[in-house]
């Protein structure tokens, strides 16, 4: 049965005070027969008190290593490729590439705009087949339209 730490602990602290219980006995008792006695008490206090010290480090190493072992157990796999995903919008015998599109937005915004590119913070773009055309929001205020 393993028992906590705290419990192992109290169990120390009394069979330390035990131990100060039988110096404090032997020092006050003169007489050469308990004196044997108490020797023989001291010496079995002694043996106990050493036993349940090697128990608490014992119980402290089982836990210590049950830590260890959940903490490998939590460590995240591997991490997985990035999926590669390309959009294409078909319509009236043309092909759209999505990426595409957006690239010709942020050109707009750095070419035509006079705009820096850290500045472009959000990109819509709604491809439209039957206009033929894209239309697109940057940051939502400016507005345009590309024909595809």
């Amino acid at each position: 049965m393993v028992k906590k730490a705290s419990e192992k602990a109290a169990e120390t602290a009394v069979v330390k005070e035990a131990a100060k219980t039988v110096e404090t006995t032997v020092k006050e008792t003169k007489a050469p027969v308990v004196a044997a006695k108490v020797e023989k008490a001291e010496k079995a206090v002694k043996a106990v008190k050493e036993s349940a010290e090697k128990t608490v480090k014992e119980a402290v190493k089982k836990t210590a290593a049950k830590k260890t072992v959940k903490a490998a157990k939590t460590e995240k796999p591997a991490a997985k490729a990035e999926t590669t995903t390309a959009v294409y919008v078909q319509f009236w015998g043309k092909e759209v590439y999505a990426k595409d599109v957006v690239e010709q937005v942020k050109k707009i915004w750095t070419d035509e705009l006079k705009n820096k590119a850290e500045d472009l913070k959000d990109v819509k773009v709604y491809i439209k087949p039957e206009d033929n055309s894209a239309y697109y929001v940057i940051n939502g205020d400016v507005t345009g339209i590309i024909e595809l």
